[in-house]
């Protein structure tokens, strides 16, 4: 996954929250409860916008502990009430990294967030704050795949190669498939394989078939990238480059074919056979061959993802996957 910061800045900002919340614990220690009603004598602009948001419409048994209110996450503020010094009470901000979840993980010790702490983003010191408004009626400070782009920059031109997943057009998000707030399998919202998260939505590749291809069953990255592509169907690469880089090439394309023209002459056939050919004509050169066998191989093999149904051609023994 990639991260905001390189670990040398990580590192930094961690250790720059942990000065900053240090330095607020001394300045408040010792310092009592106030209730919320005080805090809202000066800050009733945030009240009001508390008003729309879920944490100030917590019960009070909803509450880790027996203090309520402004003070669950600020800590005590009587001396912020009483000198009115921003110093004098706890700010939780993104600069302070993991230090500033302390706070939200009191509450949020299960469901999604329950392994936070084994996270990428966590691991690369992003805290909650960086990404959820706590203030504010609204969870997340941006739209989602704009928070989301705004660190990961370069998947931001990926989505806008020609092929890719509709997530710009708002079709799709982000977390419909990356597990933001915990491990998963490599980022992902699935406890196995990425190919079980993208079967979750392309389930007529899921299969089995009688006739598979092996990289279908290992993992759908070798051929295709999620974030986007040049090439058509999210495919890494364009046909026939990407098939050739496991497969040898038929032979005919390395066989000269007839220049000139042709005419496929009138002949009689009988119940068994096709006229579907007869008076054809056109003009084949040297390169025919060529340009049938190396352009496009899905034009034939059709059922890349695997099928049931065997394919006609003698080499292929039933697994040329042309159907």
């Amino acid at each position: 996954m990639n991260r905001c910061t390189i670990p040398r800045t990580a590192r930094v900002a961690s250790l720059l929250g942990m000065a900053i919340l240090l330095a607020a614990t001394a300045a408040w220690a010792g310092a009592g409860y106030v209730g919320t009603e005080t805090c809202l004598e000066c800050h009733d602009d945030i009240g009001a916008s508390m008003a729309a948001n879920r944490h100030g419409r917590l019960a009070d048994y909803q509450y880790p502990t027996d203090v309520h209110g402004c003070e669950t996450c600020h800590g005590p503020g009587e001396k912020h009430a009483e000198d009115e010094d921003p110093a004098l009470i706890m700010k939780p901000s993104s600069e302070m990294g993991a230090m500033a979840d302390t706070a939200c993980l009191e509450c949020h010790k299960t469901g999604v967030t329950l392994d936070w702490l084994m996270g990428s983003h966590a691991d690369a010191d992003v805290s909650c704050v960086s990404c959820h408004g706590i203030h504010g009626g609204q969870l997340l400070v941006k739209e989602q795949t704009e928070l989301c782009l705004g660190c990961h920059t370069d998947y931001r031109a990926r989505m806008n190669l020609p092929s890719h997943h509709p997530v710009k057009e708002h079709f799709m998000a982000c977390t419909d498939c990356h597990d933001v707030h915990g491990g998963g399998y490599a980022g992902l919202m699935t406890g196995e394989t990425s190919r079980e998260l993208c079967l979750e939505c392309h389930t007529q590749h899921r299969g089995p078939f009688i006739f598979e291809h092996s990289p279908v069953e290992d993992d759908c990255m070798i051929c295709h990238d999620p974030h986007g592509t040049v090439a058509n169907n999210l495919l890494v690469q364009n046909e026939p480059f990407l098939c050739l880089q496991c497969h040898q090439p038929h032979f005919h394309s390395g066989l000269m074919s007839y220049d000139g023209d042709y005419d496929i002459p009138a002949a009689n056939y009988n119940d068994s056979g096709s006229s579907m050919y007869e008076g054809w004509s056109g003009t084949s050169h040297p390169d025919s061959f060529k340009q049938t066998m190396l352009t496009k191989c899905s034009q034939c093999h059709q059922s890349i993802h695997g099928t049931d149904l065997p394919s006609q051609s003698i080499p292929g023994q039933g697994r040329a996957l042309n159907r």
